[in-house]
Parts: C-alpha cells; sequence; structure tokens
C-alpha cells in the first residue's frame, strides 16, 4: 500500500513537472507547430526534422510577427486536430480547412488562404476569353463539363449549373485524359491540378480561363478556407494570431508565399 502510494505520488509529481515544462515552452518564446510533413509544396520535413513549403513559410512569418521561435511537431495530418487535447502543440498550420465538424473540437484563427479553382478549356476555344463567372455559367449550358466525383466542386457545379452535362470521374487521370481527348468540352478544378497538367504534352494544348473561383464565392460549398487550428478558448493566442496573419496578408507576404510555392495566390483578404 505505501509502495502503491509513493508510485502514485512519483507519477502525479512527474506529469506536474511534464505539465509545467509544457506550459512554460509556450511561455518561453517558442510557439509549438504541428504539421503533416508529408504534403508536398504545402509542409515537407526531411529527414532531420527541418519543415519547408507554404504552411512553414505561414508559420514562421506569425512567429516572426509574435517575436516568437517555431518549433514544429510533425504527425500524420489524420491525427492532428485529435491531438490538441493531448498539449503536443499549441497551434495547426497544415492546410488545415474551416469546417463545421472540426470546429466543434478545435477554434481557428482568421481564413488566410484558399485554393483556387478554375475552368479549363482548349486553347482554340471561344470559352477561352470569358471574362467573369457570370459569362461562364451562360457559355457553358448545355456543354459537358468534367469534375472529379466527390469533391466540392462538383458540389459547386451542380449548384451553379445545372444545365451542363455533368461527368464525373474518380481521379484527376481519368478527368484529364478525356479532356485531352476531347471527350468534354470543359473541365473544373483546382490550381494545383493545372499547374501540374499544363507542362505535359497532353495539357500544352489547353489553358484556364481566367476567372478564379474562391472559397468565399460560395462558402455554403467550397468551405471558408484554411485556418490555423488551436485549442478552445485560448482567446489571447486566437487574437494574437488573427493580428499576425492581417498584417501578413496586408503586407502580401502569404501572397509571396503563395506565388512561390503555387505559382498562383491563394490569399483570403482579412475582414478583421
Amino acid at each position: 500500500m505505501i509502495i502503491s502510494k509513493i508510485i502514485k505520488s512519483a507519477l502525479a509529481t512527474s506529469l506536474l513537472v511534464s505539465a509545467l515544462a509544457t506550459a512554460a515552452s509556450a511561455k518561453d518564446g517558442v510557439l509549438r507547430i504541428g504539421t503533416e510533413g508529408d504534403a508536398p509544396k504545402f509542409s515537407m520535413a526531411d529527414p532531420n526534422g527541418n519543415v519547408t513549403g507554404f504552411d512553414a513559410d505561414i508559420a514562421n512569418g506569425i512567429c516572426a510577427e509574435l517575436k516568437l521561435k517555431c518549433e514544429f511537431v510533425v504527425q500524420t495530418f489524420s491525427s492532428l486536430v485529435p491531438s490538441m487535447d493531448t498539449d503536443r502543440f499549441d497551434v495547426i498550420i497544415s492546410g488545415l480547412g474551416i469546417t463545421a465538424e472540426r470546429q466543434k473540437k478545435i477554434d481557428y484563427s482568421i481564413p488566410y488562404a484558399t485554393t483556387p479553382l478554375y475552368f479549363v478549356v482548349a486553347k482554340d476555344s471561344p470559352l477561352a476569353g470569358l471574362k467573369s463567372l457570370a459569362e461562364i455559367e451562360k457559355a457553358i449550358e448545355g456543354k459537358s463539363v468534367g469534375v472529379v466525383t466527390g469533391t466540392t466542386y462538383a458540389k459547386f457545379i451542380e449548384k451553379r449549373m445545372p444545365s451542363v452535362d455533368l461527368k464525373t470521374y474518380d481521379a484527376v487521370t481519368q478527368q484529364t485524359a478525356d479532356l485531352a481527348s476531347g471527350r468534354i468540352d470543359v473541365a473544373f478544378g483546382d490550381s494545383p491540378t493545372w499547374m501540374d497538367f499544363f507542362p505535359t504534352t497532353d495539357g500544352a494544348n489547353f489553358t484556364k480561363i481566367d476567372v478564379k473561383i474562391m472559397a468565399m464565392d460560395d462558402p455554403d460549398v467550397l468551405g471558408h478556407g484554411m485556418g490555423v487550428g488551436m485549442r478552445k478558448g485560448n482567446t489571447e493566442l486566437q487574437a494574437k494570431v488573427d493580428a499576425a496573419l492581417c498584417k501578413m496578408i496586408n503586407d502580401g507576404k502569404v501572397k509571396e508565399a503563395s506565388m512561390h510555392w503555387f505559382q498562383d495566390d491563394y490569399t483570403i483578404p482579412c475582414k478583421k
């Protein structure tokens, strides 16, 4: 019984020391960042634990604004939100989309970025010169439009353009193959897909219609963009991160990072 009490006491002391050390690290000029580390261009960790990519640039920018040192904690994407309860890190920066389901478990910063969507057509198509979403909606009525099934992109087309001949695909490669062969008139998808497609032999004959579709064009379908995740109720940290992000957005630093990694501007304007 005495031994049991000693063990329990030692364990409690150990946990207290660990908790104090963790709390101290968050206040000792260090901001611990939970990130995936295996999402090319967003978050990439090398064997030495160095993290680069768009997420790392956003994290380092926040740390610079807050005069803190970034410390990255790399783990699988699916484990990031659940780990907020274990106090492994202070915030999540990992291309984390703001969703109602996640908002039940964590709080978010303001949205700072979203992946743009584009319609893609043959370079010699009369659709290539369209200048607005309203023009696109009218011009593609009755035309075949390819999207990857189960995506928000497909839902966007179903909602906004019910008169098109919607073609769905299980994979991007199937979508682009049908586009290249002329089996569909138009393809709709995200910017990274087209940045990978255009340099290919098939992609050389195609172009995006220069109308950028962003999450804020239809947040009910496309979501609210990416935000920094943090534990619920940490309003002090949330306010500081929001202020840092807003300054980075207004100073063009989010755009700079986005253009570097994606050759496109993913920035969501600050509304604070």
